[in-house]
């Protein structure tokens, strides 16, 4: 029999309860050794809620870039189609007041190409190629592969080849040869009459005026003004795309990239280049006399061909499968060597071997290098 709780001694008394607590409460007390295993246990829950809120912390901050680059990608978008756009339209409404304006502008453009030719250079090996490294070794993670091949280059360089090909098999296969807008024109560049190039086409003959010479030069894009003028909407947009596929490659290297920073580089080469094609363009155009609503036709569909590879692009890259992530990083290589082909195939070729202001070119260059270069090393 335990004696009366008055006769304990101040060790023995069992703990006091608070007034107004509850039964389960007092089941719960427990002696020192118990209360430091008890106040772990709610430290550890602590623990986890803390681990749990830094989760969602970071996927909050994760969803928000990915919006934000998402508008990004919308918002360069919409602004290269309405650069590329207004580049074709403003030539074609100038010239076809005054044809001899053409002219005067043909230096100011050719330099300025020059300086987009370096933009496109640094785009192509100081911000795409990079990007490609680095999802070939996300890809390699994600498949636990191992290996120092060079493998981001040689896709670049399998780009670069289809590019070529492409290009080739569509003027082979062309059964109207010559008198064609010469897109020299539409690369801003050409070739003068005291030029080396063996494939010298001047601009095609119109009411204005006919041109001495021929030929069916190669350039970023031929178009005959007899399948222009009356060309419906599908005819023409296959012909665009048959012979602007590089701009939907372009495209797609927009719509791939998921480093913000990267993503402005890319925009920044893609609009200097397609703007000053685009205003090159609308001056042959203009030479062609196809006047302002064909021009619109025509200007529609090529600025139509860079926001149709961004849009394949963002979404292959929406995906977040290791399935996607193998595509975007394929067609990115392959984005990397149509940026290599236009630089040295249509840009510098043309401006280069054209004897006028060679040495300025070549600071136009390496200042269009220099500016993009710049941009990439410093941290947005």
């Amino acid at each position: 029999m335990s004696p009366p709780p008055f006769l304990l001694t101040s060790s023995e008394k069992p703990p006091v309860r608070p007034r107004g607590a509850s039964e389960a409460s007092e089941a719960e007390v427990c002696s020192p050794a118990e209360e430091r295993t008890e106040r772990g246990s709610c430290s550890d829950e602590e623990d986890d809620d803390g681990v749990l809120s830094a989760v969602v912390s970071i996927l909050s901050v994760s969803l928000s870039i990915r919006m934000q680059i998402l508008v990004v990608k919308l918002l360069g978008l919409l602004g290269l189609f309405g650069l590329m756009l207004t580049g074709v339209l403003v030539p074609v409404r100038l010239l076809l007041v005054d044809y001899d304006k053409a002219h005067r502008y043909r230096r100011a453009l050719s330099l300025c190409n020059s300086f987009g030719g370096g933009v496109f250079l640094a785009t192509c090996f100081n911000a795409l190629l990079p990007a490609v490294r680095d999802k070939v070794g996300d890809v390699f993670q994600q498949l636990k592969i191992t290996s120092d091949y060079p493998l981001a280059e040689t896709m670049m360089m399998l780009g670069f080849f289809l590019t070529v090909f492409v290009e080739q098999t569509v003027l082979t296969f062309r059964k109207d040869k010559p008198s064609f807008i010469d897109l020299e024109t539409f690369n801003a560049g050409g070739s003068e009459a005291g030029s080396d190039s063996e494939y010298d086409t001047p601009f095609i003959s119109s009411s204005r005026g006919t041109a001495a010479g021929g030929g069916g030069g190669h350039s970023h894009a031929h178009f005959s003004p007899v399948e222009l003028a009356g060309a419906g909407p599908l005819r023409l947009a296959s012909l665009v795309l048959a012979l602007s596929a590089h701009s939907v490659f372009e495209g797609l290297a927009l719509g791939l990239q998921e480093d913000g920073a990267k993503l402005g580089n890319l925009f920044l080469g893609v609009a200097v280049h397609e703007t000053l094609a685009a205003v090159a363009l609308g001056v042959s155009v203009a030479k062609a006399s196809l006047g302002l609503r064909e021009a619109a036709k025509l200007g529609v569909t090529v600025s139509l061909m860079i926001p149709l590879g961004m849009v394949v692009g963002m979404g292959i890259e929406s995906t977040q499968t290791l399935a996607g992530s193998i595509v975007s990083v394929v067609l990115q290589g392959f984005a990397a060597g149509t940026f290599l082909f236009v630089t040295f195939f249509e840009i510098l070729s043309r401006e280069l071997e054209d004897k006028q202001d060679r040495l300025l070119k070549v600071l136009f260059l390496i200042l269009g290098y220099a500016a993009l270069a710049t941009l990439v090393f410093i941290k947005w």
